[in-house]
């Protein structure tokens, strides 16, 4: 297996979308706001790498479940069985969910709280279930992935924040984190209803009970905007009532964020054919991507 095939497997733009979160939040967001932290470089760096580990072998477990479905959906793309073996890739999917969650353990022991570890041990649990029984049912898989996805941002939050001085930098901060963890999360729900409703053909041949399938695309279309409608309406407030002083967040926000949103969820009403679907995708995608660069403005402004 070469680079580029391990790389595709893998999802590496998902990957590198991590990796850019993780390192905003710790050396641009943070320092910009003063914000008091409990992990040095080191442990930083082992909580990064044990979630990059088990969210790839999460895709690669995922795409062993999802063989069948890619032939009819996907005939082009599939990776694994096409351009390597299932075998390869469950040796894969073991070494980087092994790794993964051993670094995540010696994690939480280095930071001396074990009970950490179990975050790393029920994240892998829970991408499998999903993979193996909760894609197949009706919003439920789809709420699951979207909360981990958004979680994945929290998580730092979480970990690395000293909470006991309960200053202001600390608060925004943390409001800052749970913003943009919560726009992830239902970013990625509506995505994952999409990308149901692109897959339907497929999903329906092999008997899954997708949202789609269930309540027929024409519902699923408005479940997914009246889902857009949440973090329009939670970005509108956030730019009426932020201070005159972050003026250009409050263009930014705008103009990256709530017009794409509000174009999506008008398209979503009127598109017709599944088909055009991937178009909604990429573009909820650009408009995750250009949420998390919210951060950098954040930190000019605070500069």
């Amino acid at each position: 297996m070469n680079l580029v095939t391990f790389f595709r497997l893998v999802r590496w733009k998902n990957l590198l979308l991590i990796t850019y979160v993780f390192f905003l939040i710790k050396f641009l967001l943070f320092p910009s706001l003063n914000t008091v932290t409990n992990l040095n470089i080191l442990q930083f760096l082992l909580l990064w790498i044990s979630i990059l580990f088990i969210t790839a072998s999460g895709y690669i477990f995922n795409d062993i479940k999802d063989i069948e479905t890619d032939k009819i959906n996907k005939p082009a793309s599939p990776i694994v069985a096409k351009k390597i073996t299932i075998k390869i890739a469950k040796q894969w999917y073991f070494y980087l969910n092994s790794f993964g969650i051993i670094i995540g353990i010696l994690f939480s022991f280095i930071i001396k709280k074990p009970i950490v570890s179990l975050i790393f041990i029920g994240t892998s649990l829970l991408l499998n279930w999903y993979s193996v029984c909760l894609k197949s049912k009706p919003f439920v898989g789809n709420f699951l992935i979207s909360f981990l996805a958004a979680f994945s941002f929290v998580l730092l939050a979480i970990l690395d924040i000293n909470y006991h001085p309960k200053t202001l930098n600390q608060t925004v901060t943390i409001l800052i984190i749970y913003g943009l963890g919560a726009l992830a999360f239902f970013i990625n729900l509506i995505r994952e209803i999409v990308k149901d409703i692109e897959d339907v053909k497929g999903d329906n041949i092999l008997n899954m009970k997708t949202l789609p399938i269930i309540l027929g695309i024409k519902r699923s279309r408005k479940i997914a905007v009246v889902i857009s409608s949440i973090p329009l309406l939670f970005l509108l407030f956030i730019v009426a009532n932020l201070d005159t002083y972050y003026i250009w967040l409050n263009l930014y926000l705008i103009i990256t964020c709530i017009l794409p949103l509000l174009y999506i969820s008008i398209k979503l009403w009127k598109i017709k054919s599944y088909k055009k679907m991937k178009e909604i995708s990429t573009i909820l995608k650009i408009i995750m991507f250009l949420g998390i660069n919210s951060i950098i403005i954040i930190s000019i402004i605070e500069n």
